[in-house]
């Protein structure tokens, strides 16, 4: 008899996988709601953005405008696949609590494979541009995201760095989708 319960059970399981929907390949791998991006939008006219370089008609500013589909490209050469690390920073002009960082991967519809980050550096700096906290993250899902929801919010945090330490950029360069903080 329980033979029978567990066949009941391994077939009703197998089953049940096989049905299954499949998870869309853009969907971000990140469970519960999208990043409200509530720091970036506060901030909107008083950050600093900067980056270790730009691609002419890719500047920094394209991760930060809240459009998905414009990237920030690094200069020619400058990848982690040529021996760089490319890197995107936001400076706030006040401390901040941080609960969650996502930055996209590059979605520009033009350009969208050959630029892409693939492993990351995130810190958590001081207003003393002192490292608070550093995370090694890996791209997840189709469009390589990176997503950093620390156990306990960040406090005292006036900027974040995001150093890309591995892409396959065969075109020399690297692009990010965009930052979001909240």
């Amino acid at each position: 008899m329980l033979r029978l319960i567990g066949l009941a059970s391994v077939v009703s399981l197998t089953a049940a996988v096989l049905l299954a929907a499949p998870v869309p390949k853009n969907e971000l791998p990140v469970l519960g709601k999208t990043n409200a991006n509530t720091l970036i939008k506060e901030y909107k006219e008083k950050l600093v953005i900067n980056a270790s370089s730009e691609w002419n008609g890719w500047p920094i500013a394209n991760a930060f405008d809240s459009n998905e589909a414009t990237s920030w490209y690094s200069a020619n050469g400058e990848s982690a696949t040529n021996g760089k690390e490319p890197w995107v920073r936001v400076r706030f002009p006040d401390n901040n609590t941080v609960r969650r960082v996502t930055i996209l991967g590059n979605r520009d519809p033009d350009w969208p494979t050959g630029y892409t980050a693939t492993a990351g550096k995130l810190e958590y700096l001081d207003a003393d541009e002192k490292v608070l906290v550093k995370e090694d993250l890996v791209g997840k899902g189709d469009k390589h995201d990176f997503e950093h929801t620390p156990k306990e919010p960040i406090v005292g945090v006036r900027a974040i760095r995001f150093t890309i330490t591995k892409d396959n950029a065969t075109g020399n360069c690297v692009a990010v989708g965009e930052f979001q903080v909240e």
